[in-house]
């Protein structure tokens, strides 16, 4: 199992003490000092001796993606009083001739190497350089700018055997950091992280209690399952946070981990597939990972779009769309009753309006689908007699629907708070509003929805179920919405209800 390791750019003897404290309580099992910042003519030993954890240096310069800007001598003079002054590791780059002498017993030498304009192909030669020098853990860091390019990554670890060439590789940017998880899964020793968030020292480094907690990289290892979710975007979903505590709570020994890429093909083939167990499917890429499965359950063949997809019984993809269940079953715990022909309508024409329009249609309304272009869901609305419209206020207040369902991104995170699609649209007294965007919790939409004395249900009522559906899948498991609901504490989506 992978022990974590916490990095921080030490700078006094004060701040140490607080971040070595910090990464004790957060489960690190080192601190790593970046000594690039430290001032050369302060002492270390004080510092040191102060830690709570074991510590391993560094001291990176620019090329290495550090901030060192002495000279080679002041340099290896301030490792070689690191390591005086009681640091029980070193970690050193590849081109670094100088090694400390042998009456330090180290009990972590790493020697290191770092790419930060992408992924060379040379991995393998790469590693067996820094392994030229015995006892060493070789630890290669490259840069992955789409998570699909961390693939020569994992391939290199699936491939090692630890126990003859102990290997730490992962890439660094905003969509890779799962690799350092995926790392520990496929058998690396050490797994780096940050002390806090907002204290990084590596572009994409998560917070050491995030990695010792929500995705245990302490504890998974060959063993483990995977779980992950497939989209773009995807680091913003609440998925993981949900995911692994019910994990977690099931007893089941697997990760969660998010999967942003523009290349679901590549990521799909490159996860290891003796460990990948299923995945969630997020836009844009419901629909073509429905044709990438095997078979589909009635909903997936219904709506031509997946939202979940796991390995049957005999290895092959199986696709589901448990986002239809979420729909209806929120709509029910707001109060809605069957249609019994009434009016409904659908705002957007994609995979997730598909399966609003498919669960009012179960429901027994009669459904009219909203959108800018209708031609992608012509097709669709043709084979389950649905009507189309032009997206407009007019032709919605024309509809009067009793239940209308917002299924596009328009107000959702990382977008204008005040975002609405039809901003001029005021519903009707007594008209229910489900916006399937689960965060923020309470939409622009659903505020004016609200205040118009419209029944407004959060997106996050639908988010859960259909996730609790998903555990089903996955695990084979049951746990309830609101037990699901109590692992989304203190992410602002939590506490959602219909508002009247």
């Amino acid at each position: 199992m992978a022990q974590l390791i916490a990095s921080v750019h030490a700078e006094s003897r004060e701040q140490v003490a607080r971040a070595a404290a910090r990464a004790a309580m957060a489960g690190a099992d080192w601190i790593e000092l970046r000594l690039d910042r430290w001032p050369l003519d302060q002492d270390l030993v004080a510092t040191i001796a102060a830690c709570r954890l074991p510590v391993l240096v560094a001291c990176r310069t620019p090329d290495d993606g550090g901030g060192f800007r002495g000279t080679l001598a002041q340099r290896r003079e301030l490792l070689q009083r690191a390591l005086v002054a009681g640091a029980q590791g070193l970690d050193l780059e590849i081109w670094e001739q100088w090694a400390p002498p042998p009456r330090h017993r180290l009990k972590l030498s790493i020697r290191s190497f770092h790419s930060f304009t992408g992924v060379p192909k040379e991995l393998e030669q790469i590693r067996a350089q820094l392994h030229a020098r015995a006892g060493t853990i070789a630890k290669l860091v490259v840069t992955a700018h789409d998570f699909a390019d961390t693939a020569p990554v994992l391939d290199l670890l699936a491939r090692t055997d630890q126990a003859a060439q102990p290997t730490v590789a992962f890439a660094m940017g905003r969509t890779a950091w799962p690799s350092r998880v995926l790392a520990a899964q496929l058998g690396a020793p050490l797994v780096y992280g940050a002390v806090e968030a907002g204290a990084e020292t590596a572009p994409g480094q998560v917070p050491a209690a995030l990695l010792a907690g929500l995705f245990r990289a302490r504890q998974i290892g060959r063993g483990s399952s995977l779980f992950g979710l497939l989209g773009n975007p995807a680091l913003s979903s609440l998925g993981p946070w949900l995911h692994n505590r019910a994990l977690r709570r099931l007893g089941v020994d697997a990760v969660y981990l998010p999967f942003e890429t523009s290349r679901p093909d590549a990521v799909l083939a490159m996860l290891p597939r003796r460990q990948l167990r299923g995945l969630s499917v997020t836009a844009p890429w419901k629909e073509a990972m429905a044709a990438r499965c095997d078979r589909l359950d009635e909903a997936a063949t219904a709506l031509g779009v997946v939202n979940t997809i796991v390995h049957g019984q005999r290895g092959e993809l199986v696709g589901h769309n448990t986002d239809v269940l979420g729909v209806e079953q929120a709509l029910r715990r707001a109060g809605v009753r069957d249609g019994e022909g009434r009016a409904a309508a659908v705002l957007g024409t994609g995979g997730a309006a598909r399966a609003g329009a498919w669960a009012l249609v179960r429901m027994g309304f009669e459904v009219t689908l909203l959108g800018r272009s209708l031609e992608p869901a012509r097709a669709f609305a043709k084979q389950h007699g649905l009507r189309l419209g032009g997206l407009a206020t007019r032709v919605l207040e024309d509809l009067a629907p009793a239940v209308v369902v917002h299924a596009t991104p328009v107000g959702g995170v990382d977008r204008d708070p005040d975002e609405r699609l039809l901003p001029d649209w005021v519903p009707q007294r007594g008209t229910t509003v489900l916006d399937m965007v689960y965060q923020p919790r309470l939409t622009r939409l659903l505020r004016d929805a609200a205040a118009a004395g419209a029944c407004a249900v959060p997106g996050v009522e639908m988010f859960l179920a259909q996730a609790a559906a998903q555990v089903k899948l996955f695990t084979g498991g049951h746990l309830d919405v609101d037990v699901l609901r109590g692992f989304l504490a203190g992410t602002g989506v939590a506490p959602a209800t219909a508002l009247a």
